[in-house]
């Protein structure tokens, strides 16, 4: 699934492909598409489309593309992996025909793909891990240590 503002696609969302033929349809299972539906509200983003490869064929629809969308006129994201450089097509297919979109990255602003920052468990658990870590080291050190040498009585 594809989404974001109604403009902007902001975000992919992958879906297992239940179909009975894998390598030439896909059908979303019912309750993870309806999870996703619910991730996607709880984000504020509109379900705008979907994205699929084809695998040995051109990022055009295909009939199997054409009558699985239906007249809503979501997007279809296609990539073609036919070549050793995949090619990408946006396009809208509706009751009011089939066309291709335009299809621009925005490098110049933040996509949102950084990582998310640390929370306070995860940041506790990297300095307990570092702190064991290094007594570990230490005591592992002493221990191979060879012994002290026996010192001469004193007269």
């Amino acid at each position: 699934m594809i989404a974001g503002d109604g403009k902007t696609i902001q975000s992919a969302i992958p879906l297992a492909n239940v179909a009975s033929s894998k390598r030439s349809s896909f059908s979303f299972e019912p309750n993870e598409q309806l999870g996703a539906l619910k991730r996607l509200d709880a984000e504020d983003l509109v379900w705008m489309g979907v994205y699929h490869s084809h695998p040995n064929s051109a990022a055009i629809p295909s009939i199997a593309d054409l009558e699985g969308a239906g007249d809503h006129g979501l997007l279809q994201l296609i990539v073609s992996l036919k070549s050793s450089k995949p090619e990408l097509q946006l396009w809208r297919i509706g009751a009011s025909g089939v066309a291709p979109l335009e299809l621009i990255f925005d490098t110049q602003t933040d996509a949102g793909y950084d990582e998310p920052p640390l929370s306070q468990q995860q940041r506790a658990a990297i300095v307990t891990t570092a702190v064991i870590s290094l007594i570990l080291m230490l005591v592992i050190s002493f221990a191979l240590l060879p012994p002290a040498p026996a010192s001469a009585p004193l007269p």
